[in-house]
Protein backbone atom coordinates (compact mmCIF):
# COMPACT_ATOMS: atom_id res chain seq x y z
CA UNK A 1 0.00 0.00 0.00
CA UNK A 2 1.26 3.46 -0.88
CA UNK A 3 0.84 6.32 1.63
CA UNK A 4 0.80 10.07 1.14
CA UNK A 5 2.53 10.82 4.45
CA UNK A 6 4.99 8.05 5.41
CA UNK A 7 7.11 10.48 7.41
CA UNK A 8 4.40 10.76 10.04
CA UNK A 9 4.25 6.99 10.49
CA UNK A 10 8.01 7.09 11.11
CA UNK A 11 7.81 10.17 13.34
CA UNK A 12 5.16 8.58 15.54
CA UNK A 13 7.00 5.29 16.03
CA UNK A 14 10.71 5.51 15.13
CA UNK A 15 11.95 9.08 15.38
CA UNK A 16 12.90 9.02 19.07
CA UNK A 17 14.42 5.63 19.81
CA UNK A 18 17.38 6.96 21.80
CA UNK A 19 17.96 9.33 24.73
CA UNK A 20 19.87 11.58 22.30
CA UNK A 21 17.16 12.63 19.91
CA UNK A 22 18.17 15.34 17.47
CA UNK A 23 15.23 14.52 15.22
CA UNK A 24 12.74 16.98 16.70
CA UNK A 25 12.04 20.26 14.94
CA UNK A 26 10.50 22.19 17.80
CA UNK A 27 10.74 22.86 21.50
CA UNK A 28 9.56 20.33 24.08
CA UNK A 29 6.32 21.00 25.94
CA UNK A 30 6.61 23.84 28.46
CA UNK A 31 5.78 23.80 32.15
CA UNK A 32 1.99 23.71 32.24
CA UNK A 33 1.71 26.09 35.18
CA UNK A 34 0.61 28.90 32.87
CA UNK A 35 -2.69 27.02 32.58
CA UNK A 36 -3.33 26.95 36.35
CA UNK A 37 -6.91 27.85 37.14
CA UNK A 38 -8.06 27.64 33.54
CA UNK A 39 -10.55 24.88 34.25
CA UNK A 40 -12.43 22.76 31.77
CA UNK A 41 -14.67 24.68 29.40
CA UNK A 42 -17.52 22.60 28.02
CA UNK A 43 -19.43 25.50 26.49
CA UNK A 44 -19.68 25.62 22.72
CA UNK A 45 -16.64 27.29 21.13
CA UNK A 46 -18.69 29.99 19.46
CA UNK A 47 -20.09 31.02 22.86
CA UNK A 48 -16.85 32.86 23.49
CA UNK A 49 -13.69 30.81 23.15
CA UNK A 50 -13.45 30.87 19.36
CA UNK A 51 -14.25 34.56 18.70
CA UNK A 52 -11.97 35.61 21.57
CA UNK A 53 -9.05 33.64 20.15
CA UNK A 54 -9.69 34.97 16.65
CA UNK A 55 -9.76 38.52 18.01
CA UNK A 56 -6.50 37.99 19.89
CA UNK A 57 -4.78 36.60 16.80
CA UNK A 58 -6.06 39.54 14.77
CA UNK A 59 -4.61 41.91 17.36
CA UNK A 60 -1.23 40.15 17.42
CA UNK A 61 -0.93 40.13 13.64
CA UNK A 62 -2.51 43.57 13.18
CA UNK A 63 -5.13 42.35 10.73
CA UNK A 64 -8.91 42.44 10.52
CA UNK A 65 -10.57 39.53 12.42
CA UNK A 66 -12.48 38.68 9.25
CA UNK A 67 -9.21 37.51 7.68
CA UNK A 68 -8.37 35.08 10.51
CA UNK A 69 -9.46 31.45 10.81
CA UNK A 70 -8.63 29.24 13.77
CA UNK A 71 -7.79 25.69 12.70
CA UNK A 72 -6.73 22.42 14.32
CA UNK A 73 -2.99 23.04 13.95
CA UNK A 74 -0.97 24.14 10.94
CA UNK A 75 -1.51 20.73 9.32
CA UNK A 76 -5.23 21.46 9.24
CA UNK A 77 -4.49 24.87 7.77
CA UNK A 78 -2.45 23.35 4.94
CA UNK A 79 -5.16 20.78 4.30
CA UNK A 80 -7.79 23.54 4.22
CA UNK A 81 -5.85 25.67 1.71
CA UNK A 82 -5.18 22.65 -0.49
CA UNK A 83 -8.83 21.58 -0.42
CA UNK A 84 -9.92 25.04 -1.57
CA UNK A 85 -7.33 25.84 -4.25
CA UNK A 86 -5.42 22.73 -5.35
CA UNK A 87 -8.14 21.19 -7.45
CA UNK A 88 -8.00 19.17 -10.69
CA UNK A 89 -6.98 21.38 -13.57
CA UNK A 90 -4.65 23.53 -11.47
CA UNK A 91 -0.89 23.32 -11.15
CA UNK A 92 0.96 23.56 -7.84
CA UNK A 93 4.67 24.34 -7.72
CA UNK A 94 5.76 23.03 -4.34
CA UNK A 95 9.22 23.47 -2.87
CA UNK A 96 11.58 20.52 -2.61
CA UNK A 97 13.21 19.38 -0.40
CA UNK A 98 10.06 19.76 1.63
CA UNK A 99 7.88 18.58 4.44
CA UNK A 100 5.89 15.76 2.86
CA UNK A 101 2.41 17.38 2.87
CA UNK A 102 3.66 20.09 0.52
CA UNK A 103 4.20 17.41 -2.12
CA UNK A 104 1.35 15.11 -1.05
CA UNK A 105 -1.58 17.49 -0.68
CA UNK A 106 -1.62 18.76 -4.30
CA UNK A 107 -1.67 15.15 -5.51
CA UNK A 108 -4.28 14.16 -2.93
CA UNK A 109 -6.67 16.82 -4.25
CA UNK A 110 -5.95 16.10 -7.92
CA UNK A 111 -3.73 19.02 -8.90
CA UNK A 112 -0.71 18.76 -11.16
CA UNK A 113 2.46 18.88 -9.05
CA UNK A 114 5.67 20.57 -10.19
CA UNK A 115 8.83 20.64 -8.03
CA UNK A 116 10.30 24.01 -7.11
CA UNK A 117 13.87 23.18 -6.26
CA UNK A 118 15.68 24.62 -3.26
CA UNK A 119 19.42 23.91 -3.44
CA UNK A 120 22.06 23.88 -0.73
CA UNK A 121 24.44 25.67 -3.12
CA UNK A 122 21.97 28.59 -3.19
CA UNK A 123 21.32 28.54 0.57
CA UNK A 124 17.96 26.90 -0.22
CA UNK A 125 16.53 30.05 -1.76
CA UNK A 126 13.63 30.16 -4.23
CA UNK A 127 13.83 32.65 -7.09
CA UNK A 128 10.95 34.27 -8.95
CA UNK A 129 12.48 32.98 -12.19
CA UNK A 130 12.30 29.39 -10.95
CA UNK A 131 8.69 29.89 -9.86
CA UNK A 132 7.78 31.40 -13.22
CA UNK A 133 9.36 28.49 -15.04
CA UNK A 134 7.55 25.93 -12.86
CA UNK A 135 4.18 27.59 -13.46
CA UNK A 136 4.65 28.34 -17.16
CA UNK A 137 2.24 26.60 -19.48
CA UNK A 138 -0.27 25.51 -16.86
CA UNK A 139 -3.70 24.87 -18.33
CA UNK A 140 -5.43 26.29 -15.25
CA UNK A 141 -4.46 28.44 -12.30
CA UNK A 142 -0.91 28.06 -11.00
CA UNK A 143 -0.22 28.14 -7.26
CA UNK A 144 2.89 28.18 -5.07
CA UNK A 145 3.19 26.09 -1.89
CA UNK A 146 6.09 27.05 0.38
CA UNK A 147 7.36 27.19 3.94
CA UNK A 148 9.08 30.16 5.53
CA UNK A 149 11.40 29.54 7.28
CA UNK A 150 12.02 26.48 5.17
CA UNK A 151 11.42 23.01 6.54
CA UNK A 152 13.87 21.19 6.59
CA UNK A 153 16.74 23.68 6.18
CA UNK A 154 15.64 26.64 8.31
CA UNK A 155 16.48 29.06 5.47
CA UNK A 156 14.41 32.23 5.61
CA UNK A 157 12.98 34.35 2.82
CA UNK A 158 12.73 38.10 3.23
CA UNK A 159 9.75 40.29 2.47
CA UNK A 160 10.84 41.28 -1.02
CA UNK A 161 11.38 37.63 -1.97
CA UNK A 162 7.93 36.60 -0.77
CA UNK A 163 6.31 39.53 -2.55
CA UNK A 164 8.07 38.65 -5.81
CA UNK A 165 7.00 35.01 -5.55
CA UNK A 166 3.41 36.07 -4.83
CA UNK A 167 3.61 38.15 -7.99
CA UNK A 168 4.51 35.05 -9.99
CA UNK A 169 1.54 33.19 -8.51
CA UNK A 170 -0.71 36.14 -9.39
CA UNK A 171 0.67 36.10 -12.94
CA UNK A 172 -0.45 32.46 -13.13
CA UNK A 173 -3.88 33.27 -11.71
CA UNK A 174 -3.16 31.59 -8.39
CA UNK A 175 -2.26 31.97 -4.74
CA UNK A 176 0.86 31.63 -2.65
CA UNK A 177 0.20 29.42 0.38
CA UNK A 178 2.97 29.74 2.94
CA UNK A 179 3.31 27.64 6.08
CA UNK A 180 5.07 29.79 8.68
CA UNK A 181 5.16 27.49 11.72
CA UNK A 182 8.89 28.19 12.15
CA UNK A 183 8.48 31.98 11.95
CA UNK A 184 7.84 32.03 15.71
CA UNK A 185 11.55 31.19 16.15
CA UNK A 186 12.41 34.48 14.47
CA UNK A 187 12.74 37.60 16.63
CA UNK A 188 9.51 39.66 16.39
CA UNK A 189 11.22 42.61 14.71
CA UNK A 190 12.59 40.29 11.98
CA UNK A 191 9.42 38.38 11.14
CA UNK A 192 7.75 38.60 7.76
CA UNK A 193 4.31 37.23 6.98
CA UNK A 194 3.02 36.43 3.53
CA UNK A 195 -0.52 37.69 4.22
CA UNK A 196 0.83 41.23 4.70
CA UNK A 197 2.93 41.30 1.52
CA UNK A 198 0.52 40.56 -1.34
CA UNK A 199 -3.25 40.20 -1.73
CA UNK A 200 -3.13 36.61 -3.09
CA UNK A 201 -1.35 35.05 -0.11
CA UNK A 202 -2.21 32.71 2.73
CA UNK A 203 -0.23 32.50 5.97
CA UNK A 204 -0.50 29.32 8.05
CA UNK A 205 0.87 29.15 11.58
CA UNK A 206 0.57 27.49 14.98
CA UNK A 207 1.81 27.37 18.56
CA UNK A 208 3.57 24.05 18.01
CA UNK A 209 7.22 24.70 17.26
CA UNK A 210 8.68 27.59 19.27
CA UNK A 211 6.33 27.15 22.22
CA UNK A 212 6.09 23.36 22.40
CA UNK A 213 2.28 23.46 22.41
CA UNK A 214 1.52 20.99 19.65
CA UNK A 215 -0.72 19.03 22.00
CA UNK A 216 -3.26 21.87 21.89
CA UNK A 217 -3.73 21.36 18.12
CA UNK A 218 -4.41 25.06 17.63
CA UNK A 219 -3.26 26.96 14.57
CA UNK A 220 -4.38 29.76 12.31
CA UNK A 221 -4.87 30.78 8.72
CA UNK A 222 -4.58 34.46 7.81
CA UNK A 223 -5.76 35.55 4.39
CA UNK A 224 -4.21 38.20 2.20
CA UNK A 225 -6.61 41.07 1.64
CA UNK A 226 -7.47 39.86 -1.84
CA UNK A 227 -8.66 36.52 -0.43
CA UNK A 228 -10.79 37.83 2.45
CA UNK A 229 -13.93 37.01 0.46
CA UNK A 230 -12.94 33.32 0.60
CA UNK A 231 -13.45 33.08 4.35
CA UNK A 232 -17.01 31.72 4.20
CA UNK A 233 -16.01 29.00 1.71
CA UNK A 234 -13.09 28.04 3.91
CA UNK A 235 -15.28 27.93 7.01
CA UNK A 236 -17.66 25.63 5.14
CA UNK A 237 -14.81 23.18 4.56
CA UNK A 238 -13.84 23.37 8.22
CA UNK A 239 -17.41 22.59 9.22
CA UNK A 240 -17.34 19.56 6.96
CA UNK A 241 -14.03 18.41 8.44
CA UNK A 242 -14.64 18.76 12.19
CA UNK A 243 -17.30 21.49 12.80
CA UNK A 244 -15.54 23.27 15.70
CA UNK A 245 -12.21 23.00 17.51
CA UNK A 246 -12.52 22.06 21.20
CA UNK A 247 -13.22 24.90 23.63
CA UNK A 248 -10.66 23.60 26.13
CA UNK A 249 -7.85 23.92 23.56
CA UNK A 250 -9.07 27.33 22.42
CA UNK A 251 -9.06 28.69 25.99
CA UNK A 252 -5.59 27.26 26.59
CA UNK A 253 -4.31 28.82 23.36
CA UNK A 254 -5.82 32.17 24.33
CA UNK A 255 -3.99 31.95 27.67
CA UNK A 256 -0.77 31.09 25.83
CA UNK A 257 -1.04 34.12 23.54
CA UNK A 258 -1.14 36.34 26.63
CA UNK A 259 2.08 34.78 27.88
CA UNK A 260 4.27 34.43 24.79
CA UNK A 261 7.37 36.11 26.30
CA UNK A 262 7.20 33.70 29.25
CA UNK A 263 6.71 30.70 26.95
CA UNK A 264 9.71 31.73 24.84
CA UNK A 265 12.16 31.60 27.76
CA UNK A 266 13.06 27.91 27.21
CA UNK A 267 13.83 28.73 23.57
CA UNK A 268 16.02 31.64 24.63
CA UNK A 269 18.04 29.26 26.81
CA UNK A 270 18.47 26.84 23.92
CA UNK A 271 19.58 29.72 21.68
CA UNK A 272 22.17 30.80 24.25
CA UNK A 273 23.45 27.42 25.44
CA UNK A 274 22.75 24.79 22.77
CA UNK A 275 22.67 26.54 19.42
CA UNK A 276 26.37 27.55 19.46
CA UNK A 277 27.38 23.88 19.85
CA UNK A 278 25.14 22.95 16.94
CA UNK A 279 26.39 25.79 14.72
CA UNK A 280 29.98 24.78 15.36
CA UNK A 281 29.20 21.16 14.49
CA UNK A 282 27.49 22.18 11.24
CA UNK A 283 30.39 24.43 10.19
CA UNK A 284 33.37 22.36 11.30
CA UNK A 285 32.52 18.66 10.99
CA UNK A 286 34.39 17.00 8.10
CA UNK A 287 32.09 15.60 5.42
CA UNK A 288 29.16 17.78 6.53
CA UNK A 289 28.07 20.65 4.29
CA UNK A 290 25.30 22.86 5.62
CA UNK A 291 23.46 26.14 5.41
CA UNK A 292 23.40 27.45 8.99
CA UNK A 293 20.19 29.45 9.44
CA UNK A 294 20.41 32.58 11.61
CA UNK A 295 17.39 31.54 13.71
CA UNK A 296 15.59 28.36 14.59
CA UNK A 297 16.52 24.85 15.64
CA UNK A 298 16.83 22.83 12.41
CA UNK A 299 19.33 22.47 9.59
CA UNK A 300 19.59 20.10 6.65
CA UNK A 301 23.25 19.23 6.07
CA UNK A 302 24.42 17.13 3.14
CA UNK A 303 26.51 14.15 4.23
CA UNK A 304 29.36 13.55 1.80
CA UNK A 305 29.48 10.12 0.21
CA UNK A 306 26.22 8.86 1.76
CA UNK A 307 23.47 8.52 -0.86
CA UNK A 308 21.20 6.37 1.35
CA UNK A 309 20.57 8.35 4.52
CA UNK A 310 17.57 6.21 5.50
CA UNK A 311 19.88 3.26 6.00
CA UNK A 312 22.39 5.54 7.73
CA UNK A 313 19.77 6.75 10.23
CA UNK A 314 18.82 3.20 11.17
CA UNK A 315 22.50 2.48 11.79
CA UNK A 316 22.94 5.64 13.89
CA UNK A 317 19.93 4.77 16.02
CA UNK A 318 20.80 1.16 16.69
CA UNK A 319 24.61 1.35 16.87
CA UNK A 320 25.28 4.86 18.21
CA UNK A 321 22.11 5.79 20.09
CA UNK A 322 21.33 9.06 18.33
CA UNK A 323 18.25 10.08 16.32
CA UNK A 324 18.19 12.34 13.26
CA UNK A 325 15.78 12.49 10.31
CA UNK A 326 16.73 10.98 6.93
CA UNK A 327 16.54 13.27 3.95
CA UNK A 328 14.45 10.72 2.05
CA UNK A 329 11.35 11.97 3.87
CA UNK A 330 11.97 15.43 2.41
CA UNK A 331 12.72 14.22 -1.10
CA UNK A 332 16.48 14.68 -0.66
CA UNK A 333 18.47 11.48 -0.01
CA UNK A 334 21.98 12.25 1.16
CA UNK A 335 20.86 14.86 3.68
CA UNK A 336 19.92 14.68 7.36
CA UNK A 337 17.70 17.03 9.29
CA UNK A 338 19.47 17.76 12.57
CA UNK A 339 17.81 19.69 15.39
CA UNK A 340 19.21 21.38 18.49
CA UNK A 341 16.14 21.93 20.67
CA UNK A 342 17.53 20.00 23.65
CA UNK A 343 19.64 20.91 26.70
CA UNK A 344 23.28 21.65 25.97
CA UNK A 345 24.64 18.51 27.64
CA UNK A 346 22.21 16.31 25.72
CA UNK A 347 23.12 18.06 22.48
CA UNK A 348 26.87 17.83 23.13
CA UNK A 349 26.66 14.06 23.66
CA UNK A 350 24.22 13.62 20.76
CA UNK A 351 26.50 15.44 18.33
CA UNK A 352 29.51 13.45 19.54
CA UNK A 353 27.59 10.24 18.88
CA UNK A 354 26.51 11.53 15.49
CA UNK A 355 30.08 12.38 14.53
CA UNK A 356 31.35 8.99 15.68
CA UNK A 357 28.53 7.26 13.83
CA UNK A 358 29.26 9.06 10.56
CA UNK A 359 32.94 8.18 10.82
CA UNK A 360 32.17 4.53 11.57
CA UNK A 361 29.63 4.36 8.73
CA UNK A 362 32.16 5.61 6.20
CA UNK A 363 34.81 3.23 7.52
CA UNK A 364 32.59 0.19 7.03
CA UNK A 365 31.53 0.98 3.45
Amino acid sequence: MSFYFPYMFWAQTESCLSPYSLSLSGMPAPDGSFLDGLGVDLAGPTAGALPELQAKLAELFDVEPERVLVVAGASSGMFLAAARWFRPGTRVAAETPSYEPLRALPLFFGAELRPLQRRLEDDFRVTPEAARSALAGASGAGHLFLTNPHNPSGARMEADEIAALAGEAARAGGVLACCEVYMEFVRPEERVHAFALAPNTITIGSLTKAYGLGALRVGWVILGEGLAHERAALMDRLFLAYVDPPSVALRAARRALDRLPQLLQPLRRVEEESRPLWERWLRETPGVEAHVPPRGLIAFPRIAGVPDTAELVRYLQHEHGVDVVPGEFFGAPGHLRVGCGVPAETLREGLARLTAGLEAWRARR
